[in-house]
């Protein structure tokens, strides 16, 4: 989590009694935030999912591997080609209408695959002087064929796009005067600023192409705004300009062959150049610009109350590394489960990670394991999608809460002790009361108060979340 900028995110949704108020927009770099109206996709769909691929997978020990070892460029790239032993990137079981029907089946309504990670290497078509992309190594496109497919299965078309660029130590050192630390052991060169501005230049011209000719998207996930793996994304924005233009006067230039413009002629930033071809696409807030959402990283668990602005978590599947890894660490279906309605009670979102291997093939195990998921929501997912968290806060590790007009849902976690539960006063009058993954219905009583007592909870039919459906009088 950025930190440095979450206090610009919250934007109250007016939770009590369950009808929720128009959020204020920030302008932030001269692009406004999207609107509720923009953002209901994504507050309704609460399940989707993330995929890291790339040139990693072949070693198969994280998309980190070159970072974090100083693995020289030159040697990083065999792995984009057939050395004799047919060990390489090839992708020949590449079936990105297959990944999307794991999504569909696991409940996912939104997809976001990576064109481009921090080693550089783009799956997408790239005209830039140093581009290394799978047109190139391949000679297929293959974020095309991923952007059609999930248009083809009804998903919501996602873009992860990370802007930095190992391969250049001008990124470690963008004003050629003070070299920050890194693997690959760069010293402090003047020319590096140049080497910069190249860098940069090589993002401007991709971010174009993207957007240009594989939208419109719905969503990006930009990664990595921070220069030299130091600071915060905000930090690094006086470089990246990540707003609605260009500052004619940046000490790194972009080539106007490699920028984009608005109708006036004048060069457009990132968020510029996305929100010209995606007008509706919403964002996340790593590039240095505000974003429409925050983001949560990582397996930790998901506690505190509800967080009244638009989030999203992003999890392994594979707690071992986001891209395909040899060592198999999976979550369980439990965890998923809990990580899931623990976000959703909070008033935010799952990104799931998996990790396809070298030939495009993301492991049956994985995707018997999200099946699960799906198949348990389709039977709860009225308590899922399309609801609100709240409108009273969760108790970490025990049961929250979701509504939506006409119902409320009680999620018991596997912490919850006990075959009974009084909710708190509800000013509606209730109609009934049941468990929704049973179907059973449930006896109650309400109080003076208001506060509904339950009764006769079957809490191992389905012991990660007991999922109590209340329907009540829907208001004139």
């Amino acid at each position: 989590m950025n930190k440095s900028i979450l206090p610009v995110l919250v934007f109250l949704f007016g939770l009590s009694g369950g009808i929720s108020k128009a959020r204020p927009v920030t302008n932030d770099f001269g692009i406004t935030q999207q609107g509720d109206d923009q953002m209901k996709w994504f507050k309704d769909a609460k399940f989707g999912m993330f995929i890291h691929w790339g040139l990693y997978t072949v070693p198969a020990k994280g998309e980190w591997l070159m970072g974090k070892t100083g693995m020289p460029p030159k040697q990083y790239r065999k792995y984009a080609y057939d050395q004799g032993d047919g060990d390489y990137f090839d992708a020949k079981n590449y079936d990105p209408a297959a990944w999307a029907k794991i999504a569909k089946d696991s409940g996912m309504k939104y997809m976001c695959l990576t064109a481009r990670h921090h080693d550089g290497f783009a799956l997408f078509d790239s005209h830039f002087t140093n581009a290394f992309t799978s047109v190139q190594t391949l000679h297929r496109d293959l974020y095309a064929k991923y952007v059609k497919a999930c248009r083809a299965a009804g998903l919501r078309v996602g873009l992860y796009f990370s802007p930095i660029d190992w391969r250049y130590p001008g990124y470690f050192d963008v004003w050629g005067t003070n070299c920050l630390p890194n693997s690959w052991h760069y010293q402090t060169d003047p020319a590096h600023k140049e080497n910069a501005r190249i860098m940069k230049e090589e993002v401007y011209e991709q971010v174009r192409m993207l957007f240009k000719n594989y939208g419109p998207f719905d969503y990006i996930f930009w990664d990595g705004g921070w220069l030299g793996q130091k600071g915060s994304d905000r930090d690094a924005a006086f470089f990246w300009e990540p707003g609605k233009y260009l500052d004619p006067n940046n000490p790194w230039p972009v080539d106007a062959k490699y920028r984009d413009v608005d109708e006036s002629g004048r060069p457009l930033g990132l968020m510029g150049i996305a929100r010209k071809y995606s007008p509706n696409v919403i964002c996340d807030n790593r590039s240095g610009w505000i974003g429409d959402f925050a983001v949560n990283e990582g397996n930790n668990p998901v506690t505190g109350p509800i967080r009244p602005y638009y989030w999203e978590k992003c999890m392994n599947l594979n707690k071992s590394s986001w891209g395909y890894n040899s060592r198999q660490y999976l979550e369980t279906y439990d965890e998923i489960v809990a990580t899931l309605v623990n976000c959703v009670v909070r008033n935010g979102n799952l990104l799931l990670n998996f990790g396809p291997d070298q030939h495009g093939v993301i492991p049956p195990s994985h995707a018997a394991l999200t099946r699960r998921v799906g198949a348990w929501l389709e039977i709860v997912g009225d308590s899922i999608y399309g609801t609100r968290g709240g409108p009273w806060n969760p108790v970490d590790g025990r049961y929250g809460f979701t509504f939506k007009s006409g119902k409320y849902f009680v999620h018991l976690l596997s912490g919850y002790e006990g075959t009974e539960f009084t909710t708190p006063a509800i000013s509606e009058k209730v109609m009934g009361c049941r468990d929704l993954f049973t179907g059973g219905k449930l006896n109650y009583t309400v109080n003076a108060g208001g506060a509904l007592h339950i009764t006769g909870l079957n809490r191992m039919a389905h012991p990660a979340d007991t999922v109590v459906m209340i329907t009540v009088r829907k208001s004139s």
